[in-house]
């Protein structure tokens, strides 16, 4: 074989692309002038620490419902509820259904007392017994009873009716004993009537009326919130404060109390416990005697004649004249001495027409997290535009 054809060893191979000989560092100097060309660049703010991962809440132990609260947790809470809140609060599972069953029955029951006693067959026997019959006694007999039962039954509406009717009968210590109950159940009603039953008391206690005004009225009870008002602006069974028992007054006249408007627009007019502003002790003068007080139309009455108005002061004056003002009589007389005819007949006819003012309820809308309250004398959606509505 010779040299040309042999095959092994094979030739000697190129190079590899990289070698494994170390290279050569490079000179300081491009390193420096490397590390001088290099701009200054502010270091970026470290980030903030992540907070922590929000752990998902505990799933809730097994058997934690409604339904396994005690039924007499449930009677109590509901047992000063209208009939409506009884019924959805009944659907609720099973085990309320049957612990409510004897509030739907009293309310049911109370429902019928009172139609029995306002409805259109008591307004029959009231006129028959007008002509001397008893139907209506016996109407009045069979609603109380009914009243009773469902009193039984726990419902603290039926007890504020049936002391109401034994207290109209006379029967005033079965009436504070059924207040008694309702106050204590929680009922708005019951515990100002109980304190209006210890102010005419004989003695009256009127610490012990105080103690009960003050929870109706922080409910919103309006008749509450004016007698606590008289009683503060009186001293009666606490010490006066006129400050304070005008601030009750506007609570109870925003609240459709009309006596309460009359009173705060005294406040107003004289400056006692509020500020004097004329023009708003002039509108709730008006307002009160809209709505039928005697003494608000006797005083309007006397505005319009200063005024010249004599018509019209004629028909607010007997208006309370028929009110029983006595005061308002002696000036009726002079104004229609001065009257013509026909102006007579037009103030007394104007007078026979006229009808008080009907208040509708207060209603409370929730937006955006605000309460807002729908003006209940002007009927507005804009009560911060009104300063006889508060928000």
């Amino acid at each position: 074989m010779d040299a040309a054809s042999q095959t092994w060893p094979p030739p000697a191979p190129s190079p590899p692309p990289f070698s494994s000989r170390p290279r050569a560092s490079p000179s300081p100097h491009r390193h420096r002038r490397r590390r001088h060309s290099k701009k200054h660049r502010p270091q970026p703010p470290p980030l903030p620490a992540q907070p922590p991962p929000i752990s998902a809440p505990p799933p809730p132990p097994q058997g934690a419902d409604f339904s396994a609260l005690p039924p007499e947790l449930v009677h109590r809470a509901l047992v000063a509820s209208c009939a409506s809140d009884v019924a959805a609060a009944s659907r609720a599972c099973r085990a309320w259904r049957d612990a409510l069953r004897p509030l739907r029955e009293a309310a049911a029951m109370h429902a019928y007392g009172r139609r029995v006693k306002h409805g259109p067959v008591a307004g029959a026997a009231a006129a028959a017994s007008r002509g001397g019959g008893g139907r209506h006694e016996a109407e009045r007999q069979r609603a109380l009873g009914l009243f009773r039962r469902a009193a039984r039954l726990g419902s603290a509406a039926a007890m504020v009716d049936a002391g109401l009717m034994c207290w109209e009968e006379g029967q005033r210590e079965e009436a504070v004993e059924y207040y008694r109950g309702a106050a204590e159940l929680g009922h708005a009603v019951g515990m100002c009537n109980l304190g209006v039953s210890y102010l005419e008391a004989d003695p009256p206690k009127a610490e012990e009326a105080i103690r009960w005004f003050y929870p109706s009225a922080s409910a919103g009870n309006a008749r509450a919130q004016y007698n606590l008002g008289l009683c503060l602006q009186n001293g009666k069974g606490i010490k006066r404060n006129q400050k304070e028992a005008a601030k009750w007054y506007l609570r109870a006249a925003e609240g459709g109390n009309v006596r309460a408007m009359y009173n705060i627009s005294l406040c107003y007019s004289y400056g006692e416990g509020l500020a004097q502003d004329p023009v708003r002790a002039k509108r709730w003068l008006q307002l009160a005697a809209d709505c039928g007080h005697k003494k608000a139309l006797y005083e309007c009455g006397i505005k319009l004649c200063a005024s010249g108005d004599k018509v019209k002061s004629l028909t607010y004056l007997e208006l309370a004249t028929r009110r029983g003002e006595t005061a308002a009589a002696h000036m009726r007389d002079v104004i229609l001495e001065s009257l013509s005819a026909a102006n007579v007949q037009r103030a007394l006819s104007d007078a026979d027409k006229w009808k008080p003012r009907a208040l509708h309820p207060r209603r409370i809308e929730v937006r955006h997290g605000r309460v807002k309250q729908t003006c209940m004398l002007f009927q507005h959606h804009e009560p911060y535009l009104c300063y006889l509505c508060k928000l």
